[in-house]
């Protein structure tokens, strides 16, 4: 295996990079006529022409992606891979109620889709069948382990082969997965599922009152690395977030206004964002007028800090002294108000 891992490295040397690849995805939606809504890290919108639809773009690299309409039950919806060349969809719509939600339900078959989606389907549908089967935990083990090494082989610095490697990295051990990360080009080293293989050995720390924080380092937006030691004497809230988070953004506002309250008596502000996408992270730090230091591997849930921290929701934050002391956790609102106000003793 240490061989075959090695051969992958090799290979990738030789890898096209970041080459833009034209992709069309087409359907046909039974039962509504409005705008169809496509998410494939970004999102694009047109409107049905009696009944059919057409996206068309560019990706550098195989994308998961998904279509959707307004008030569309997430559950409902059918995720594929675009890769260069045509995708087919056959959607249905139908109308749900129960007692706490109602909209329109999408269900869809995929009729054509790219080489991507094709070997990771089959791949996975293959691994499943491999681990439902009745032999031994260890043969299991040794079938995916081959299948794993095979598909690395095949595709070398690729996003299927990540994607597979990603879903399956419990049976592989640490130097395997760094070796593979490293072999990585830099475009693929920035997706979540690289950034899942790169965090593997990554033990959460515990995060309590009234001791220190361990320290972390991770780029701004601009490049430049940032610490926790940045910021020593100041009180400093690590506030965990991310431009797609409703309760997030709704919870900006009273930030802002403690952060205007406080600045100028040692009181700061370090933003982990949880976004896989800078334009919209960067969009969201304008519009919300987030005038503090902001960090990000935009690596989406797999953010280095926040697995660092076992974050797993947003918002959430921590309070330190200028020491590096926890104060408290997940202050939001009033609290986040009340405590500021206990710190500071009041507004001046």
């Amino acid at each position: 295996m240490k061989k075959i891992f090695a051969f992958v490295f090799f290979l990738s040397l030789f890898s096209q990079l970041n080459a833009q690849h034209r992709f069309s995805v087409r359907g046909k939606i039974n039962n509504y006529a409005g705008k169809v809504y496509l998410y494939y890290g970004k999102k694009d919108s047109v409107y049905t022409t009696n009944g059919s639809f057409l996206f068309k773009g560019k990706v550098s690299i195989p994308t998961y992606a998904y279509i959707a309409v307004p008030f569309a039950k997430p559950v409902g919806l059918t995720p594929f891979w675009i890769d260069a060349g045509q995708t087919i969809l056959q959607l249905d719509t139908a109308s749900f109620k129960n007692n706490r939600f109602s909209g329109l339900d999408v269900k869809g078959k995929i009729i054509q889709a790219g080489h991507a989606h094709q070997v990771i389907d089959s791949v996975t549908k293959q691994f499943s069948k491999i681990i439902q089967s009745p032999i031994a935990d260890d043969e299991k083990k040794k079938n995916i382990r081959q299948g794993v090494a095979e598909l690395l082989s095949q595709y070398p610095n690729s996003m299927i082969s990540l994607y597979i490697l990603s879903g399956y990295q419990q049976y592989f051990d640490n130097d395997e997965l760094q070796q593979v990360y490293a072999s990585l080009s830099p475009t693929l080293k920035t997706t979540s599922y690289a950034l899942a293989i790169k965090n593997n050995n990554i033990k959460p720390v515990d995060v309590v009152v009234g001791q220190k924080i361990a320290d972390f380092e991770q780029r701004n937006q601009f490049g430049h690395p940032v610490s926790v030691s940045d910021f020593k004497s100041k009180y400093l809230l690590v506030d965990f977030w991310a431009s797609w988070c409703v309760p997030c953004r709704q919870e900006n506002p009273t930030v802002v206004k403690a952060y205007q309250q406080y600045k100028n008596r040692g009181f700061e502000i370090l933003s982990v964002s949880l976004d896989d996408n800078k334009k919209a992270w960067l969009k969201a730090i304008k519009a919300d007028g987030l005038k503090w230091t902001h960090v990000s591997d935009l690596g989406g849930w797999e953010n280095t800090v926040s697995r660092m921290f076992n974050i797993r929701s947003v918002p959430s934050n921590i309070l330190i002294d200028g020491n590096g002391i926890v104060l408290a956790t997940n202050l939001r609102g009033e609290e986040l108000d009340k405590k500021l106000a206990e710190v500071f003793g009041g507004t001046k």
